[in-house]
């Protein structure tokens, strides 16, 4: 009823303020990646770390904003970096940056991202300077720990691998490691070493195909003066020099027969005899051997002792080829471009499309086929590599004519679409492609739009 008494009106009450809060990434965008990367309940805490200053931990309470601009909570002397180009902050469990608009974008272990979790050992580039994540006390961390020196990954493979190496590597026991060609084999060995109770200890590395074989028995178990012509003075051999550490003897398969029975002789008895010595010398040490050959194959041609390849491979870890390692080529990318910018004097930056195209491409030659393909582009040109540059040809002469095209493998619109946008790399352009193909201009476009989800220009760099 008008005019009645009303209840008296209550003082609003202030809304506490919330703290702030950053939202999780967004989904992928169709013009820019965005990296998922999981959030890790590990570490307490962050720092970055940069060439060029000390380790800044990571705030917890207020966001770190990083560019070129006087205003920015670190100022970063880059041109290539945008006034405020990116920003980390914390929602309370984990850190997150965000990129701010910047010209040339924030990157996250070699993928761009608008936002994405930080981690430890999360590898970061903005403009073209770069920076790492890691947690200002690594140990304990579980797969989070830091890695050992030289190894990258966060594929499954790569984390199998790891941990297998980690738990191989307190034990005293022989290992054999077995991977193709290029894909890190000495680098496991030093992680077998580094991680073990040898770590302070000698890391002695031998590779048995490089040596002659009228040397080799001199370089691994030594030799004293007047050994044979030449020998002017005695030689301590590798056996003697890793004393209390590690011997890695990498492509053992290719030893002589006659070495191979002098070498199981020295892993059962843990003593040597030199060249033209006759006094037997203590050796305590671990050894750790590498092959990319068949090993099953070559003890049933007779060319390896079967009674070695036992005592070697007590313990066995078998390496991934680089395209078994799904995702690690952007963070493999970014850090030998890091290592390529100290050695060139410039900076060494990657289009996105090179990056995924090289994610794509199965690398036969594995890492190091990566790495010498980034210098070698590197090399070549001052701009920005493109995956034209960066790429080898794929054109190969499998038994079937000239020119074969070769793709990564993948689904079925994944294999047309690599396909498609080869034959128009390497034409130059839609047109010419399109001409090869004895196919309207139009429709190889739409051909290409259909399969990839891009525009027909897109193809010719990816």
């Amino acid at each position: 009823m008008i005019g009645a008494d009303l209840p008296p009106v209550q003082p609003l009450r202030p809304l506490p303020l919330r703290p702030h809060h950053v939202p999780a990434p967004r989904p992928r965008a169709d013009d820019e990646a965005t990296a998922e990367i999981r959030r890790a309940h590990g570490p307490t805490a962050l720092a970055l770390v940069a060439e060029d200053r000390a380790p800044l931990p990571l705030p917890r309470e207020r966001a770190l904003v990083l560019g070129t601009s006087a205003a920015a909570d670190l100022r970063l002397a880059d041109p290539a970096c945008s006034g405020r180009h990116a920003r980390i902050s914390s929602d309370g469990g984990g850190w997150i940056i965000e990129d701010l608009g910047s010209t040339n974008g924030t990157y996250v272990d070699g993928v761009r991202v608008r936002q994405a979790w930080l981690r430890p050992n999360t590898s970061l580039r903005l403009g073209r300077w770069r920076g790492r994540v890691v947690a200002p006390n690594a140990e304990g961390q579980g797969e989070d720990a830091a890695l050992p020196a030289g190894m990258l990954g966060r594929s499954p493979a790569f984390r199998r691998l790891l941990a297998e190496l980690r738990r191989f590597a307190p034990l005293p026991t022989t290992v054999l490691l077995k991977g193709p060609t290029g894909s890190g084999k000495e680098l496991a060995a030093g992680a077998l070493h580094e991680l073990s109770p040898r770590g302070r200890g000698p890391f002695v590395a031998i590779n048995c195909g490089a040596l002659p074989e009228a040397l080799c028995a001199s370089e691994l178990f030594g030799h004293v003066r007047g050994a044979f012509t030449g020998a002017m003075r005695a030689h301590e051999g590798a056996f003697v020099r890793a004393r209390g550490g590690t011997l890695f003897l990498d492509e053992v398969g290719e030893l002589a027969l006659p070495l191979q029975a002098t070498l199981l002789r020295v892993l059962e008895t843990r003593r040597v005899i030199p060249v033209g010595g006759e006094q037997e010398i203590a050796v305590d040490l671990r050894v750790v051997a590498a092959t990319h050959r068949p090993i099953d194959r070559w003890i049933a041609d007779g060319r390896f002792r079967e009674d070695l390849y036992h005592r070697l491979g007590i313990l066995t870890v078998d390496l991934p080829a680089l395209s078994e390692r799904r995702g690690d080529v952007p963070l493999l990318l970014e850090r030998f471009a890091a290592t390529i910018e100290g050695e060139l004097g410039r900076p060494v930056i990657l289009t996105d499309e090179a990056i995924a195209a090289a994610d794509r491409f199965p690398w036969p030659g594995n890492v190091r086929q990566l790495r010498n393909a980034l210098l070698r582009a590197a090399a070549a040109g001052d701009g920005p590599i493109t995956a034209a540059e960066l790429l080898p040809a794929q054109t190969t002469r499998h038994g079937g004519g000239a020119g074969t095209l070769a793709i990564p493998r993948g689904t079925y619109a994944q294999m047309t679409h690599a396909l498609l946008a080869q034959v128009i790399r390497e034409a130059g352009s839609i047109r010419k492609a399109a001409k090869l193909l004895e196919v309207p201009r139009s429709t190889l476009g739409a051909w290409v739009r259909r399969r990839g989800g891009g525009h027909p220009r897109e193809a010719a760099v990816e």
